[in-house]
């Protein structure tokens, strides 16, 4: 299991399972209900940045037990987190001290502070477990997934002046694991819609010059690790920006090791560290593809009015000057490619591709080594191919 800290928009999710801080305080700020459970999960939200203030009662029904309006404020800060049902089934604190959970479900959850809040209809999680206090106070939390379901539904965003976004839905699933490591999973977040003059200055007028007023996006991905074949694949990772454009990538490594995975979880906070642990993972193939719908047109046309001319005769200046452009390829094959593909995206947008399959994997430190002594050789070793609208 693993327990990390998140941005303020994943800590307001996170807060049905660690709300508000992940790090125990010795006394509690609540009456004990008299039931295990409750108590064990009520002492986690009682941290040391937060009180639980209040509840109103506890419902106990076999495994089932519910805790009703639960408050929580934050220390030293406007803070507040509200939970009209909290249901936990199944539950058992273990001798270690940590909280096993079949099922976490929310309902109502708001979070309110003085630079914004977040709030949610429900939340849902399936086979949670929940560090001890005293790991959290350590800050020294076993490694692995904290659950195998999450489902998060009807999420609102806010900052200071206001909604930020609204999110239809979030869910996320562990496939499989071994021993304490996942080895397969996926996520989904569904319409997301963003107001963009919520955004900062230069993003909002990026975006609302091109016509956009919100904008909703959908972001799915999933993968699979196969430990003893020492492979990561991820089928597709997919960002979907409606009225604007999809953007997909999906690869497959090799030599991704027990040893590796173990190593990365516990050099997280460390990127340097972590990214010398790759020095011997393969690209073993990769692909990425841009499908348009309506944003290259909307910045083409931007563009050339910006030049004062037509949107064609900025197109026909743009790839009349890709020869010379990609003349630093020094490989005139993908030259070409890349010059066909860039015309016919640019005056006819519909995708572009760009698939890269070497004959044989390729280690990181050559693609590393290759990207600081020549980079021009990456398409070459890598053997990229670009197309459009295929």
């Amino acid at each position: 299991m693993k327990f990390v800290r998140s941005p303020r928009i994943a800590a307001g999710l996170t807060a049905a399972v660690s709300l508000i801080a992940l790090q125990a305080t010795p006394a509690l700020a609540f009456d004990p209900t008299g039931n295990d459970v409750a108590d064990a999960f009520l002492t986690l939200l009682d941290a040391q940045e937060g009180t639980v203030e209040s509840y109103s009662g506890v419902d106990v029904s076999g495994d089932t037990v519910t805790i009703n309006d639960v408050v929580v404020t934050q220390d030293g800060e406007d803070g507040r987190v509200t939970i009209a049902a909290t249901t936990l089934t199944n539950g058992a604190v273990q001798d270690n001290g940590r909280l096993k959970l079949g099922g976490l479900d929310l309902e109502s959850l708001e979070l309110n502070a003085d630079d914004g809040g977040l709030s949610l209809a429900s939340l849902s999680v399936t086979d949670l477990l929940l560090p001890s206090p005293a790991e959290m106070e350590a800050d020294t939390p076993p490694v692995g997934p904290g659950y195998k379901t999450l489902e998060a539904t009807s999420i609102e965003i806010r900052d200071e002046d206001g909604k930020v976004a609204d999110i239809t839905k979030i869910s996320s699933s562990i496939d499989g694991m071994d021993g304490d490591l996942p080895t397969g999973g996926q996520f989904a977040v569904t319409g997301a819609t963003v107001d963009v003059t919520q955004l900062e200055a230069d993003e909002s007028k990026t975006l609302t010059d091109l016509g956009y007023q919100t904008l909703t996006v959908d972001l799915a991905g999933s993968a699979k690790w196969d430990p003893e074949a020492a492979t990561l694949v991820v089928p597709e990772l997919k960002i979907d920006a409606k009225d604007a454009a999809k953007l997909s990538l999906s690869f497959s490594l090799g030599g991704v090791t027990r040893d590796v995975i173990t190593q990365l979880n516990d050099k997280s906070d460390k990127p340097e560290e972590a990214m010398a642990l790759l020095q011997n993972v393969t690209v073993d193939n990769a692909k990425i593809r841009l499908d348009d719908a309506s944003l290259t047109g909307r910045i083409l046309d931007q563009e050339a009015k910006k030049a004062g001319v037509e949107t064609p005769q900025y197109v026909a200046g743009i790839t009349g000057s890709l020869p010379m452009m990609l003349g630093m390829l020094q490989n005139k094959e993908l030259e070409g490619q890349v010059a066909q593909a860039v015309t016919e995206y640019l005056n006819t947008p519909g995708s572009l591709q760009v698939v890269a399959a070497p004959s044989a994997p390729v280690p990181v430190s050559q693609i590393m080594g290759t990207a600081m002594l020549a980079p021009q050789m990456i398409p070459q070793i890598l053997a990229v191919g670009i197309t459009a609208n295929q």
